[in-house]
């Protein structure tokens, strides 16, 4: 069993880690789609009313900045790596490049898209 997500570089930052050692610290972050907006109204309200009241709401909807937008990101996971790490590693990540994450017993693999 496997199971794959979308992932995209959100920094990349010279840190230290805990014994002073030059790192990386690479921060992802997961692409999910937006589900679709469903707007309910009471069904005791009269029709008119309740059509104004939805074509208001996707009104707002559109002026609303991000709206538009037809992904949203969670933070999903961070990674700090000396140099020779991230040189193993064999990803050299930079900010908004984007990959596949599949996770299968136990291991992670990264594909860049």
């Amino acid at each position: 069993m496997s199971d794959r997500v979308r992932l995209k570089v959100s920094s990349v930052r010279a840190v230290k880690d805990v014994e002073m050692r030059d790192c990386f610290q690479i921060e992802f972050v997961e692409l999910r789609e937006k589900p679709p907006m469903v707007m309910m109204t009471p069904q005791e309200m009269p029709k008119e009313i309740s059509d104004m009241m939805v074509e208001i709401s996707r009104g707002i909807q559109q002026v609303i900045p991000g709206a538009q937008l037809p992904e949203y990101e969670l933070k999903k996971m961070t990674l700090i790596l000396t140099l020779e790490e991230l040189e193993a590693f064999k990803v050299k990540p930079y900010p908004n490049q984007t990959y596949e994450l599949t996770i299968t017993d136990g291991t992670l693999t990264f594909k860049e898209t």
